[in-house]
């Protein structure tokens, strides 16, 4: 009886990804099957909530880099909120990923990067320059990286329907600063640049849920803080923090793309502790409440 049982567990935890074609309209997109999710620590992690995801590896080379991507998708619900997640070492920010994609449909593109946070020392969230000029500008980024951003992108507006934001998903260590673009990655680091608002007393520790200084959400505009949204999502309890563009700023970050590049201020980056995904994905919840 104990062998029979050691047999299934070992079955249970081999599970080969769901086998789904990619969307004709991806079809010029490099991407392989995953055929099998141990190798894979994200997903052998999740191997429990994966059976109604679509799951591919995305493969793109550019410059000296040949990028990774785990892309992942709700085989019922294909389109719906779409997440971008830069940082490999991020591990509560991929679960609460998998949590959405199965709650509220679409989806989310993941850089693998061996569980590191950089790749090959560029951090994927400043690899966003499309041209020399930006790049220049952006002292995260070696070289300018138009197939990295258009593939990307391509993939995040086919999957996003057009009411929801673009989204992006962070997990942090307590109290993190982000030496790569500026400011801190919590409600008490704030600038000219970054303006923060608070929905609740702010309190250090461990995992203080809503109230914790890494739990807040990031807005971006380059036409100044829109305080209508401000209040519509701190009514909601999420803390802000509203990133302030400028092309001479420019970061060359998802943000800073999604507002010189798309034109657009409808950018949503939800952050919390790393460790609390139960906090994260309750804030997916309020986030998603505003767009559904």
């Amino acid at each position: 009886m104990k062998r029979v049982i050691g047999l299934f567990l070992i079955l249970l935890t081999s599970i080969n990804a769901k086998n789904c074609p990619l969307p004709s309209q991806l079809s010029s997109i490099h991407s392989i099957e995953v055929t099998d999710i141990n190798r894979y620590s994200d997903l052998k992690r999740n191997r429990y909530n994966l059976s109604s995801l679509c799951i591919k590896e995305v493969l793109l080379k550019e410059h000296i880099y040949n990028w990774r991507f785990l892309l992942v998708w709700n085989e019922n619900t294909p389109k719906g909120a779409f997440w971008y997640l830069p940082h490999d070492n991020e591990n509560s920010a991929f679960d609460s990923a998998i949590y959405s994609a199965n709650k509220y449909g679409g989806g989310f593109l993941s850089v693998l990067a061996n569980g590191s946070r950089y790749f090959k020392n560029q951090d994927p969230n400043r690899n966003f320059g499309v041209d020399r000029k930006t790049t220049r500008v952006c002292r995260g980024q070696k070289y300018k990286a138009p197939l990295y951003s258009n593939t990307i992108f391509k993939i995040i507006d086919y999957f996003k329907t057009p009411n929801m934001p673009y989204l992006a998903l962070h997990s942090n260590a307590n109290g993190h600063r982000d030496s790569g673009g500026g400011g801190g990655v919590s409600m008490l680091h704030c600038s000219n640049s970054t303006k923060c608002f608070k929905a609740n007393d702010i309190l250090r520790g461990n995992k203080r849920g809503l109230k914790d200084e890494d739990s807040l959400i990031y807005l971006a505009s380059k036409k100044g803080v829109d305080y209508n949204k401000v209040k519509r999502f701190n009514n909601l309890g999420l803390n802000i923090k509203y990133e302030l563009i400028n092309p001479n700023r420019n970061d060359c970050s998802m943000s800073n793309f999604v507002v010189l590049n798309k034109n657009s201020t409808k950018y949503i980056n939800i952050e919390t502790q790393d460790g609390d995904s139960k906090t994260q994905k309750l804030m997916i919840d309020r986030v998603l409440r505003v767009y559904r």
